[in-house]
């Protein structure tokens, strides 16, 4: 089931290119394999009004980065942290992150049995935390 969700972000992704009027940004690369990705957002009233990803990756990262944009679009920045948070316990297996993640990321957690791999998952949400971070920076969010 995990495998077949993962795929169908891989192929048909959601939140590919850019964002119109970005706010803030964050990139993050793998130089072992290649896989690179940009996460922009669009944050309005302390919401993520839009969130797009470009970039390239193996099918894990890219379903993973689609996963992302469709998730938190429409969160708080401080929501959008905690989840952040979230994703990272569920990708080294956390059974309690596990418990009725929203949207398909339930998928994510079966990459958490092949730890060469993890990196991969995370790498957008790395991305969108450096893009929350600049929005920090720039006074707009707290950290949960």
């Amino acid at each position: 089931m995990y495998q077949d969700r993962l795929l169908q972000h891989y192929r048909a992704p959601f939140g590919r290119g850019a964002v119109t009027g970005e706010t803030s940004f964050g990139a993050r690369k793998n130089p072992l394999c290649g896989d690179e990705f940009r996460v922009s957002i669009v944050v309005e009233h302390d919401t993520i009004t839009q969130v797009g990803f470009e970039g390239r990756g193996c099918s894990i990262a890219t379903a993973s980065a689609s996963m992302l944009t469709q998730t938190v679009q429409g969160l708080s920045l401080h929501d959008a942290l905690a989840l952040i948070d979230r994703v990272e316990r569920l990708l080294q297996g956390d059974a309690v992150a596990e418990a009725a993640p929203p949207g398909d990321l339930i998928a994510l957690a079966g990459v958490a049995a092949y730890p060469q791999r993890v990196g991969c998952a995370r790498m957008p949400w790395q991305a969108l935390r450096d893009a929350l971070d600049s929005e920090g920076e720039a006074g707009l969010v707290a950290r949960p």
